[in-house]
């Protein structure tokens, strides 16, 4: 058992096949889709119409042979197969508006067929070829679409923007409809959709080629704008580079001098800093010596306050030793007298002695004196003045 192919291209639209030419070995059966189906027709009646299932023993066949020899099957059985499916047409028209611009483009029908108008395709099949394609139908029905409803849509329109607005599309459909329901009803189809397709017209490719035109117009003059605003900025930069250059320029002979007086600066100031260093280095010393020299006199100014203090000492106690020794001496000088003057013994010669030995005294008291004047002189800052000198060498103090 092989499978027939009723549909080899898919503009192909219906098919009336006479079983009875069918004649092969092996029986025939064919599967019919969803939108496929099949209309029996069996000794000029038509039987039934069948749809997603599976022809068994179409045609052909060792038994099917046989019974046509015997005579016990049907003299005529033809198999009429059609898409029920929604198909697309495209009707190409060519007419004139209300100003008289022509117009073209496609009209499109969108048809179906229903499982019982199948039978009606044998109006078509009466008088044309087995097969019904897509463009056999647009032939048959063309003429009338094109009469019927474009010339009398586009004969409505007074300007091509009319072509282009619902309403147009609108009264094209009702128009469509109405105006085709005969004849597709007559060949079983169905109408479910239609429109126009329209091309520009000449004035609207007219006014493209002017919308162009400005459009590339405006994009030169725009063009020209930009390649003026280039050049005035690239003379902007152009001078702004000149003048940057300049001032680099100046900047670097500004910068060379000013080099070489950072280097002089620079020079100055480490011959500063030398003098600086060394000036700090002798003001330490001097300083340390001060300090030490300082050190020095206050010690020398202590240990000479600890040796006047002494000296002070010994000598007030050495006045004080003369003057208790001058007080006893005269005292005993005196007792001397008395006594002398009571026994009797008072002479001149007494009183002599008496004055000679108090001058002696005197003079050994003296003596003592000047030694005590010839010591050294001490500044009031302590330092210990020789003999000769005017003024002190510590403080400059002048010397009395």
């Amino acid at each position: 058992m092989s499978d027939f192919r009723w549909r080899d291209s898919p503009d192909t639209i219906a098919r009336l096949v006479n079983a009875d030419k069918i004649q092969t070995m092996a029986s025939q059966q064919v599967l019919l889709k969803p939108n496929e189906a099949c209309a029996m027709i069996v000794d000029g009646r038509i039987g039934d119409i069948l749809t997603e299932t599976l022809l068994k023993n179409m045609a052909g066949g060792f038994s099917r042979w046989i019974g046509d020899k015997m005579g016990v099957t049907a003299n005529d059985r033809r198999l009429l197969f059609a898409m029920t499916g929604p198909m697309d047409y495209w009707i190409p028209f060519e007419s004139q508006i209300a100003n008289g611009e022509k117009a073209k483009g496609f009209a499109n029908l969108r048809l179906r067929m229903n499982l019982e108008d199948i039978p009606k395709l044998l109006n078509y099949f009466a008088n044309n070829d087995p097969v019904l394609t897509r463009k056999g139908l647009i032939g048959v029905i063309g003429s009338e679409v094109n009469a019927r409803v474009v010339m009398p849509c586009l004969a409505a329109c007074s300007t091509a923007a009319d072509l282009r607005t619902a309403s147009f599309l609108e009264r094209f459909e009702m128009t469509a409809e109405s105006e085709m329901r005969n004849i597709l009803s007559n060949l079983g189809f169905t109408l479910l959709k239609a429109f126009p397709i329209t091309n520009p017209t000449d004035m609207e490719l007219v006014e493209r080629h002017r919308a162009a035109v400005q459009a590339k117009t405006a994009t030169n003059e725009v063009n020209t704008e930009a390649q003026l605003t280039h050049y005035a900025q690239t003379e902007a930069l152009t001078l702004a580079r000149i003048e940057m250059e300049t001032n680099v320029a100046k900047a670097r002979a500004r910068g060379q001098v000013t080099v070489e007086l950072e280097s002089e600066l620079k020079e100055l100031r480490a011959q500063e800093a030398k003098w600086e260093a060394e000036v700090n280095y002798k003001r330490g010393k001097m300083e340390i010596r001060v300090d030490e020299a300082d050190a020095k006199s206050k010690r020398a100014m202590d240990m000479f306050e600890q040796v006047q203090a002494k000296k002070a000492a010994r000598i007030a106690s050495q006045q004080d030793f003369q003057s208790q020794r001058m007080e006893s001496q005269n005292q005993f000088q005196k007792e001397m007298l008395e006594m002398a003057a009571q026994h009797g013994a008072l002479s001149p010669e007494v009183i002599q002695e008496m004055l000679k030995q108090q001058t002696a005294q005197k003079v050994v008291d003296g003596t003592g004196v000047e030694s005590r004047n010839n010591l050294p002189k001490v500044c009031s800052c302590g330092t210990t003045l020789q003999p000769g000198w005017k003024a002190c060498p510590t403080c400059g103090s002048p010397i009395v």
